[in-house]
């Protein structure tokens, strides 16, 4: 069980729990908001933060055990993916104990799902969204309070993956980026293809009721679970709801890595369905463009030369993430680093497979490395080891991502082989850059 300890900071007094050499204080509630109204942080109180509640908005924090107030430690905040409508701040396989043995304090940010949190409603300000001003009102708990853990609030990492890493860039935005944050991790990350007011019409369809606040509130959560279900159905091979449209242009001018994997999606069910069915040419061309191919011909081909028995799996992967990473690091104005995980067709890098080697638990998610341990954790080792050394503000030792003589760089490592080691790819997204309108 542990032994309960104790910190007392702006927030108020917080209790949680120590076991070994890691404290865990679990879902913090730190907002008060009605569900489809705007949040603001909580009145200080006393909080039990023993007990994790994965369904609450709250936050949790893993520091060393012991930490005292002055040892101002770096601190990673992470934003949990979930295609903006299902995922927790309080995850097994995102445990951050490997982080707090390493000297890192982390919070695990969580955020209103679904229409909750990325409907937007005819007042809302341009730009916002109620589920990314609650991970900002957690980026501003931490600089509050994080000194009372013994975090530095001056050396927050912000990170997140697939969804949570859509949130996390959307921060860096120059309408929304106000300094609570020095460097930015972004891994996979996720938009929709098409903005919600272009969608609202069909979302007023499925749910027969107008897209309002006061509408919304009063809707039976059975009835909007329906109909949400009803307009989801309608973008199957893509993010139903989220913030859009994403422009790499429009970001902040700090340091920023991203990471993606690259078979993204090669266990999509429409894409092993429609791969296993053998479409035609005219047929694959129609889902391109479906979903944003401009120069489908030459994609297509690509995709054959890659893995000819895998050609929807690619084209979903590279509509829903590949391509939103391809906007980062060709337009981000700071400086951008890139990495990818690559696997085989026989041994696909899956979106998602890098999480348990990001926080090193691979005990706690085996789905995506079921095969030799040995090699899984070495991979671990070294990506974690990566991520530490970004939080501690040592920049990436691989060149950057830009326009030079011979084409842009990027790092590999291999998802079959990491004895390997890191090797440096030439244009990794050169395809993707060019297809996607």
């Amino acid at each position: 069980m542990g032994e309960h300890v104790q910190v007392n900071c702006p927030a108020g007094e917080i209790t949680g729990t120590t076991v070994g050499d890691v404290s865990y204080f679990r879902s913090i509630q730190h907002l008060s908001f009605e569900t489809f109204s705007p949040a603001r942080l909580a009145a200080p109180a006393h909080i039990d933060a023993r007990t994790p509640r994965p369904g609450e908005v709250a936050l949790s924090v893993t520091v060393p055990a012991g930490t005292r107030a002055d040892e101002d430690l770096p601190v990673l905040a992470y934003i949990h993916g979930g295609a903006y409508e299902s995922g927790s701040h309080e995850e097994s396989r995102t445990r951050a104990t490997a982080f707090a043995r390493a000297g890192v304090i982390t919070v695990s940010l969580d955020y209103r799902l679904g229409p909750a949190g990325f409907v937007r409603f005819h007042d809302d300000e341009p730009n916002r969204y109620r589920g990314i001003d609650d991970c900002l009102l957690g980026l501003q708990w931490i600089q509050r309070n994080i000194e009372s853990f013994g975090g530095d609030p001056t050396n927050v990492t912000l990170s997140g993956q697939s969804a949570g890493a859509g949130i996390a860039l959307w921060l860096v935005r120059r309408d929304h980026f106000r300094g609570e944050f020095r460097r930015v991790l972004a891994l996979s990350p996720a938009y929709p293809r098409d903005t919600f007011e272009r969608r609202k019409g069909s979302l007023r369809a499925a749910l027969s009721t107008p897209v309002t606040r006061v509408a919304f509130s009063r809707l039976k959560p059975t009835a909007l679970e329906r109909g949400y279900r009803r307009f989801k159905a309608r973008h199957a091979t893509d993010m139903a709801l989220g913030p859009a449209p994403f422009d790499g242009a429009e970001l902040s001018d700090i340091p920023i890595l991203v990471t993606e994997t690259r078979e993204e999606f090669y266990d999509h069910p429409l894409g092993v369905r429609v791969d296993r069915a053998g479409f035609s040419t005219a047929g694959l061309r129609l889902m391109g463009r479906t979903m944003g191919l401009e120069s489908v011909g030459t994609y297509l081909a690509h995709a054959r030369r890659h893995d000819p028995q895998g050609v929807a799996r690619q084209l979903i992967g590279d509509s829903l993430i590949r391509r939103w990473v391809s906007r980062t690091v060709e337009d981000a104005p700071g400086p951008v680093w890139l990495s990818e995980l690559a696997g085989t067709p026989g041994h696909p890098a899956l979106h998602s497979c890098d999480i348990p080697l990001f926080f090193h638990t691979l005990d706690a998610d085996r789905r995506y490395h079921r095969g030799d341990a040995g090699r899984s954790r070495e991979l671990a080792d070294r990506i974690h080891g990566d991520v530490r050394d970004f939080v501690h503000g040592r920049l990436p030792a691989w060149p950057r991502y830009e326009p030079v003589e011979g084409g842009r760089i990027a790092r590999q490592l291999l998802l079959n082989d990491p004895a390997a080691g890191p090797r440096h790819v030439t244009d990794p997204l050169r395809l993707v850059r060019g297809s996607f309108r």
